[in-house]
């Protein structure tokens, strides 16, 4: 754990104690090969370098506990949310801080072939979904997109999946049990895939596009706990909106930090950035944002 502490408050903002969670490639330690840590933890820091008349904390919890955390309404954000229009009796959101490949089917070599031939190469949701041939697995904190959620309600699936309950690093333990064939696919970002596959011996793993009109791509935004006391969110997001408007959102190494990640499985990244994140903060009558589900942790 991380304390910084600073005499002086903004906005009537002392603290803020910022969580994430042991789950690559979204957090990780410092390294030669990882020297700003995981996707989100460049951000954390930034903000805290950027807020220093604030205190900040950080508190690795699991991803389960990150969620039970802000709806608590304990004083804390969490950098890794995915965004949503509207926010939630559980969290407020920041305006859009990256953004992300859509989801994908992650799956083993041999699994793949027969998902395809099935259910399509482009996989029909649905269909796989309802398929009692193939188990299907995740995190339990693990969250999607909503129309993922609305499909995977609509199924039953939730009630049916092997869920993985570990604290350690839970995208790794779904991963291991892909490779060990205790599950046949789970649904992931294809970066999930792809850091495993670069980086670990666990690399039996490949992706399968979802058939999605919708869903092109997946916006991530910083969350603050909607029911801290004294309107902490708003207070609190209103000067982490005006730091990444300012001086964080433009910044070529802040995008580099995301690109490093997220380039190699969604060559699009460089030009929805663009789209999405620059140019709505270069217009006057750009607004707050909100989003609800962790996009790292409870994702």
């Amino acid at each position: 754990m991380l304390i910084i502490s600073f005499s002086s408050s903004s906005q009537n903002i002392e603290e803020i104690t910022w969580l994430y969670s042991d789950t690559a490639p979204f957090h990780l330690a410092k390294s030669e090969q990882s020297p700003d840590g995981g996707l989100c933890d460049y951000l954390t820091e930034q903000l805290i370098k950027e807020l220093p008349q604030i205190k900040h904390t950080r508190l690795q919890i699991p991803n389960q506990r990150i969620t039970k955390y802000l709806t608590e309404g304990h004083k804390a954000c969490h950098p890794c949310m995915i965004h949503r229009k509207n926010s939630t009796p559980r969290a407020k959101y920041s305006i859009p801080t990256t953004v992300y490949p859509p989801f994908s089917i992650i799956t083993t070599t041999a699994n793949a072939k027969k998902i395809s031939q099935l259910h399509g190469p482009t996989v029909r949701l649905i269909s796989l979904l309802t398929d009692s041939s193939f188990i299907f697995g995740k995190s339990a904190a693990r969250k999607f997109t909503n129309e993922i959620n609305t499909v995977a309600q609509n199924t039953g699936i939730n009630s049916k999946a092997s869920l993985s309950w570990s604290s350690e690093n839970e995208s790794r333990a779904v991963i291991s049990r892909l490779n060990h064939g205790y599950i046949d696919y789970s649904i992931d970002y294809p970066f999930v895939a792809d850091y495993y596959n670069r980086n670990t011996k666990l690399n039996n793993v490949v992706t399968l596009s979802i058939d999605s009109p919708r869903e092109k791509f997946v916006l991530g935004a910083v969350g603050c706990s909607a029911t801290a006391p004294n309107d902490f969110a708003k207070k609190a997001l209103k000067i982490i909106n005006d730091r990444l408007e300012q001086n964080i959102l433009p910044s070529e190494k802040y995008q580099e930090s995301q690109r490093k990640w997220l380039k190699n499985t969604f060559t699009d990244f460089d030009q929805y950035y663009q789209q999405q994140i620059l140019q709505p903060i270069a217009q006057p009558s750009s607004v707050q944002q909100e989003a609800d589900q962790p996009s790292g942790a409870g994702r």
